[in-house]
């Protein structure tokens, strides 16, 4: 194994290679957002060292999406926000991609969307 020093010089044309990697992988991701979006599913992604976040936006003409992507979302959690609208928190990918679904406002109450997540057997207070 080859332990690297952790004051190396940056290499600039690296890093140029590296954006340029990165904003043409974006096209075909962009792609498939525009698809979900004329769908009524917007997606925000925040990318960080180790973490991925994915917010979907889920608007009121797409709710007949809702019950199948909520089915894929691991430790599906429900939750009010501070805004007091309802959302899902959990994971997929193995858990390394971190999800949260904006549910429609006036859906679902928060004992339904306890129900479509599976979470229904736990005490409502715990919930949100």
């Amino acid at each position: 194994m080859t332990i690297m020093p952790s004051n190396l010089p940056l290499n600039f044309t690296g890093i140029v290679e590296d954006v340029n990697d990165a904003v043409a992988d974006t096209f075909p991701l962009f792609e498939s957002v525009q698809k979900l979006a004329r769908l009524g599913i917007e997606l925000a992604f925040e990318v960080a060292p180790s973490t991925i976040i994915v917010t979907f936006t889920v608007t009121p003409t797409a709710t007949s999406v809702l019950p199948a992507l909520l089915a894929e979302i691991d430790h599906a959690k429900p939750q009010r926000l501070a805004s007091g609208r309802l959302a899902v928190t959990g994971s997929m990918c193995q858990g390394t991609v971190i999800l949260r679904v904006l549910i429609p406002e006036n859906w679902v109450t928060a004992e339904e969307l306890a129900v479509l997540t599976g979470a229904a057997t736990a005490d409502p207070s715990d919930l949100l």
